[in-house]
């Protein structure tokens, strides 16, 4: 038996399949080339999850899979003892809350998630599953466009090196990338030395290099550990 798993995004979908008797497979596909992808064979459920309506990969999908896809666009109100913070459940990004579902399939008393992706959110679960709350960021490549695109002497040079780390820059492409690097570092030591009893967890695309810094675990696939817990839990798979 298997199931797959697929997270849209702005731009890009990823995807995993994930079987009973073997390691999962996964990928990686922009939006433009979704019509020419050949998706796998699938016996169980289909669990996508979306951050925006998109008519064309749901008629795709459901067609491919017919009778099989659960879609979702925001979190479920009630499941599994999950409490929300915010008073309209709805208007917490789904994939926000599909990670903290995979944290807690990691991890038993409060968890902090980290999600370093477009944006970087900082999302803080109790020890009894209650989302206390959380913050919400640009990430990094969003916080370094806007300093090259938004200013007239912040701009990259084309003999620029470029060092990925926190040392003090000697060129302004390096000054850009250590300090916005430096700036998600703070923020995140920030609300763990509010809640030290809080396991962190690190996800997203620019994750692994926070928590080399932060020297933690990574957890690459926490959404889709969400949407597993989902097909055990709640779905027939």
């Amino acid at each position: 038996m298997s199931a797959l798993y697929v997270d849209i995004g702005n731009t890009r979908i990823k995807w995993q399949q994930r079987f009973d008797d073997r390691a999962p497979v996964q990928g990686l596909l922009e939006k433009s080339n979704v019509t020419h992808f050949y998706w796998p064979d699938v016996e169980g459920k289909v669990i996508v999850s979306s951050v925006r309506d998109d008519e064309e990969l749901y008629r795709l999908l459901e067609q491919r899979y017919p009778g099989q896809v659960e879609w979702l666009t925001s979190p479920l109100v009630d499941y599994n003892g999950f409490k929300h913070c915010y008073p309209e459940a709805s208007r917490l990004g789904v994939d926000r809350w599909l990670a903290m579902l995979g944290a807690r399939s990691h991890k038993e008393g409060g968890v902090m998630v980290v999600d370093a992706g477009t944006a970087l959110t900082i999302d803080v679960i109790s020890a009894d599953n209650e989302h206390e709350g959380g913050y919400i960021v640009p990430g990094l490549t969003m916080a370094r466009d806007a300093l090259f695109s938004g200013t007239g002497k912040v701009r990259p040079f084309v003999d620029d090196e470029r060092a990925d780390n926190v040392e003090l820059g000697r060129n302004t492409v390096n000054c850009v990338v250590a300090g916005t690097l430096r700036q998600h570092l703070a923020l995140v030591a920030s609300v763990c030395a509010d809640y030290p009893e809080y396991q962190l967890l690190v996800t997203g695309g620019d994750g692994q290099t926070l928590a080399a810094s932060l020297n933690t675990g990574y957890y690459p696939d926490l959404i889709f550990d969400g949407m597993d817990s989902l097909c055990v839990g709640l779905y027939t798979a």
